[in-house]
């Protein structure tokens, strides 16, 4: 069990808060996303702007670490989070040591070059390869992380029916495929494990589908509430 931005349901999604507040919880590891700022950081953030999550404007591209990190990302979510900030990758790998994390990459160096090349190296520099699973949208991304270092582990994250994502999947060399919970059914779950793959759902935030998730037998989910899910997973045995 994942925590999706942390836990974002209660702490500013994508902090070393949230982060800390999952970890406490007990979950197995730590979802976050990836932009480069304009200097080349790897910073954590959801978004392409930080005008949702923070009190500062514009796309996360066009401001330098520095200037990410004087703006408040907490207070938009409650005073209690005032002062809040933006972590760059190795702020929070810092923070959490070695721990488990799926790590997505928002974008692939057509959009932010080298950003793959600065994921790896950074992973490697903190000894957290066997830590660390990549995952995208964008699957050009993936594909340059494994030409980069084959030992990483990837996964695709999916609009649609897993099975019929299969094919990219293993042309990519991927482990994991990630889907919507709402459209996982038996047969895509029965699909991904027949060809080796793990299957996981996001974002799983009610007991309902928490239950569901661990009826449909899917490797992995990741949630908001944290708590919520492992309580599922206690009250059935898992």
């Amino acid at each position: 069990m994942f925590g999706h931005r942390g836990a974002r349901g209660y702490a500013p999604e994508n902090t070393n808060e949230s982060f800390s507040v999952a970890v406490e919880m007990g979950v197995d590891g730590i979802e976050l996303d990836v932009h480069l700022s304009k200097d080349g950081e790897l910073v954590v953030m959801h978004d392409d702007t930080v005008d949702r999550t923070t009190d500062g404007h514009g796309a996360v591209r066009d401001l330098t670490v520095e200037q990410l990190k004087k703006l408040d990302a907490g207070v938009k979510f409650g005073r209690k989070w005032r002062g809040a900030r933006i972590p760059t990758l190795g702020d929070v790998f810092d923070r959490l040591g070695r721990s488990d994390y799926r790590i997505e990459l928002k974008h692939s160096g057509g959009a932010y070059p080298g950003v793959e090349e600065r994921l790896v190296s950074c992973v490697r520099d903190f000894g957290l390869v066997h830590h660390v699973e990549v995952t995208s949208f964008d699957y050009d991304a993936l594909e340059s992380v494994r030409r980069l270092d084959g030992r990483f582990r990837t996964g695709i994250i999916m609009h649609g029916k897993a099975r019929w994502f299969i094919p990219i999947a293993k042309k990519l060399g991927c482990t994991w495929m990630h889907s919507n919970s709402d459209l996982v059914g038996k047969d895509d779950v029965s699909a991904a494990h027949v060809k080796g793959f793990k299957l996981g759902m996001w974002t799983v935030n009610s007991t309902e589908s928490a239950e569901r998730a661990i009826r449909l037998g899917v490797d992995g989910v990741t949630s908001d509430f944290p708590d919520v899910v492992m309580r599922a997973a206690r009250m059935s045995g898992r």
